[in-house]
């Protein structure tokens, strides 16, 4: 391949809409217009993967740098992350940069929510790269950018990058299944990558238990199911010592529960005593039976599904419970559209669910959690979430209550949330997105409400 080849314009225009996660069909239709006007084809799959602006701005054709450094500026709209990207292909090519009056104007204080990077990031973006004496492809005209070699990238990036494509591949195959909804994918997908457990709370129907089972036919994991009922007893879930008649001993006979991903169906069917038997197991991955403890292999996932607690034969789910679901989330009704699609899927001989296979491996999913941990939050948005949570507890009402694991758990899910989106640091962003399916079911309110009062709190000052 050539050093300069119009192949590479659609890799230009696709990472500046991945630099921000996952673009809207939109940001598509918009970026197709777009290269349809330079007189370049559409973005297809293979253009969706992430190269440095120091690797791919020396290839492409002179011809059409302007009109594309033009339309990287108009998908960056305001976001400041992509506007960034821009501003170091207009560098590369020693082009002018747009004014910074023309940008939103809170983007200077993106360095300050991101905070100081830590080090695998430093040389990784062009206001990192130090030039001497103005000499540079950002400075200066009298350097070829060919003879700068391309920023390694650090074993971090490779992974993030790499658990990106792994999760692409996982959303596409649920959606297969679970039609219109991959947004409801990908926010299950984020609380699982952050071994958080997930509470899906809607009316019969909507494809909750379907939801559950597809994600649990992609990973390559065990698969247990409890159909929750009022006759369900802790044993029934937990298991029991049971006498052994041949060598006249107890022996432990371990319960469903012992699996990688749990199904927990229909949870507020069962009693209360009954629900509590997962209290332990939720929150600390062992099961203590006769002052005995056994632990779960890892991955452990309670993924549960309740009925709207105006339903007949019912039971409301203690605070406790509650509080140890890292998520809850709505399904919803799918679009005339899709509920269209949804005969077509599923009115056939055999099953769209039946037909999934594994996408990804046990030990893949394993580091997918394992990463999580290892993805950048600076000390400013670690205060700024305790800032946040404390002003939301001084305007709960009696009976709401947003404890540490809360906070805990919406931080972590934020880094899950990077880490998806192949970023190893968390921005504000990622903590304002998952911030309703974290806090609505402890603030006994819906994610409207919750936006709505971090606004607020945004305001008049998170402390």
């Amino acid at each position: 391949m050539s050093s300069v080849d119009v192949r590479r314009v659609g890799r230009v225009v696709a990472g500046v809409l991945l630099a921000a996660g996952t673009p809207s069909p939109d940001e598509l239709a918009r970026a197709d217009a777009g290269l349809s006007a330079l007189g370049r084809p559409a973005l297809k799959e293979r253009d969706f993967v992430r190269e440095t602006p120091e690797a791919l701005a020396p290839r492409v054709p002179v011809e059409l740098r302007a009109g594309l450094l033009d339309l990287l500026y108009v998908l960056a709209g305001d976001e400041p992350i992509r506007r960034r990207l821009a501003d170091a292909y207009a560098g590369l090519w020693h082009d002018q940069a747009e004014a910074p009056a023309e940008r939103r104007a809170g983007s200077p204080v993106m360095r300050w929510l991101i905070g100081r990077l830590p080090r695998h990031q430093v040389g990784n973006s062009p206001e990192d790269i130090k030039m001497i004496e103005n000499q540079g492809p950002y400075r200066g005209d009298d350097v070829d950018v060919t003879e700068f070699a391309p920023v390694e990238r650090s074993p971090l990036r490779e992974r993030v990058e790499r658990i990106r494509e792994e999760y692409l591949r996982v959303v596409e195959a649920v959606e297969s299944v679970i039609v219109g909804k991959r947004d409801v994918i990908e926010r299950v997908l984020t609380a699982m990558a952050a071994r958080g457990h997930v509470l899906l709370v809607d009316v019969p129907g909507v494809g909750k238990t379907q939801l559950c089972k597809a994600i649990a036919a992609v990973i390559e994991t065990r698969f247990g199911r409890i159909q929750f009922t009022p006759d369900l007893l802790p044993m029934d879930i937990t298991g029991a010592n049971v006498f052994d008649v041949r060598d006249k001993q107890f022996h432990f006979r371990p319960g469903p529960i012992f699996t990688h991903l749990l199904l927990a169906d229909e949870i507020n069917r069962a009693t209360p005593k009954t629900q509590s038997a997962l209290l332990e197991v939720m929150e600390e991955r062992c099961v203590t039976v006769d002052g005995v403890t056994h632990r779960l292999d890892e991955p452990f996932q309670v993924l549960a599904t309740m009925n709207p607690l105006d339903h007949q034969g019912t039971y409301a789910l203690p605070a406790a419970q509650i509080d140890r679901f890292m998520v809850m989330l709505e399904i919803g009704f799918p679009s005339p559209e899709d509920e269209v699609k949804v005969l077509d899927y599923h009115l056939g001989t055999a099953s769209p669910l039946a037909a999934l296979t594994p996408v990804i491996s046990r030990a893949s999913f394993i580091e997918w959690r394992e990463t999580v941990p290892l993805i950048h939050v600076t000390p400013e948005l670690k205060r700024t979430a305790v800032d946040y949570i404390n002003r939301l507890r001084r305007g709960s009402e009696e009976g709401q209550s947003i404890s540490p694991r809360a906070t805990l758990a919406w931080v972590r899910a934020s880094q899950s949330r990077a880490m998806l989106s192949a970023r190893e640091f968390v921005t504000m962003e990622d903590l304002l997105h998952v911030a309703p399916d974290v806090l609505s079911h402890r603030l006994w309110t819906d994610r409207a409400t919750v936006r709505e009062r971090l606004r607020a709190v945004a305001v008049t000052g998170a402390r």
